[in-house]
């Protein structure tokens, strides 16, 4: 039986409900295999022992949190946008966007652009911070970003080159590649096929990837941040430079969260912008985001 675009007609609202299903089956497989390997490597079972995600400076622990992300990551979010693809369309990299390349101006002008919004970021953080929710919703929503965030900083652990390389794959590429062959790929291209509207549905695209995260106090920049993306990706038709900017940024945020670790930092980079008299930090911030924004989009709509 032929597969290979057997649902290319089906509703959009329908295409997205088949690749949610796929991602949660293959989250499961794929966090089994990785908690399983990691069990043989490490002796650490991480879903058979309540004690192991308490232990968060054991390096075997560390480890194992890691090859089990691993495999999650790659399980849930890369492996299902592929097969998405495949269903839904007879060429698989015109559909996720792969078919076109970036030049290095849109490279560097992708860089520039996560460097010049980290300002802008830390005020929407302050901003997020500020929305009062109830108790009880704050303890319901937190809980799980909470314990994402802790062991999202024990990820970034490790004393030596190849165990920081490792922790760099896991948290920086990773995530850059395969969230944006399902965000950015073919949700998006979903949403926007059943918004008829490309803003809104690059909004909602955004909305999702954002809350997908499970952490409240950074809804708001990440929302800001898949927004931005989302909008790389249709101005440019390449699903490669969303990935460019998205690695960026994961690996800056690697980057400044091993500075504090190893106390190599002279300042906070959190405090840019939003620290007393940074006033000007923050407007040269948003200015120079939306000028790179500009420029990006005039040049990526030319090179279309």
């Amino acid at each position: 039986m032929q597969f290979k675009a057997i649902l290319a007609q089906r509703e959009p609202y329908r295409k997205f409900l088949i690749l949610v299903g796929i991602a949660l089956i293959l989250a499961v497989i794929s966090s089994t295999i990785g908690a399983l390997l990691a069990q043989l490597i490490t002796g650490i079972h991480i879903f058979g022992s309540s004690s192991a995600l308490s232990d968060l400076n054991n390096p075997n622990v560390i480890l194992a949190l890691k090859i089990t992300q691993l495999f999650s990551a790659i399980g849930t979010f890369f492996i299902p946008p592929i097969i998405g693809a495949y269903l839904f369309s007879d060429n698989v990299k015109e559909y996720l966007g792969a078919t076109k390349n970036i030049d290095v101006q849109q490279i560097v002008l992708a860089l520039l652009l996560i460097l010049m919004i980290q300002p802008f970021v830390n005020w929407m953080s302050l901003i997020n911070a500020g929305i009062n929710l109830p108790d009880w919703l704050k303890a319901l929503l937190n809980s799980p970003g909470n314990s994402a965030q802790k062991i999202g900083e024990a990820l970034m652990k490790g004393d030596s080159i190849m165990s920081l390389l490792f922790s760099c794959v896991v948290i920086s590429i990773i995530p850059a590649i395969s969230e944006e062959l399902i965000f950015r790929g073919v949700i998006q291209k979903l949403f926007i096929d059943l918004a008829k509207n490309k803003h809104f549905g690059i909004i909602l695209t955004a909305t999702l990837f954002s809350a997908m995260h499970m952490d409240v106090a950074g809804f708001i920049p990440r929302f800001a941040l898949g927004a931005m993306l989302g909008y790389l990706y249709v101005w440019s038709g390449s699903i490669y430079l969303p990935i460019v900017a998205h690695f960026a940024n994961n690996l800056l945020a690697f980057l400044i969260e091993i500075g504090k670790n190893k106390n190599a930092l002279s300042f906070n980079p959190d405090h840019l912008g939003v620290a007393p008299g940074q006033e000007i930090v923050l407007g040269a911030s948003v200015f120079l985001t939306w000028a790179l924004l500009f420029l990006i989009r005039k040049i990526s709509l030319q090179n279309k």
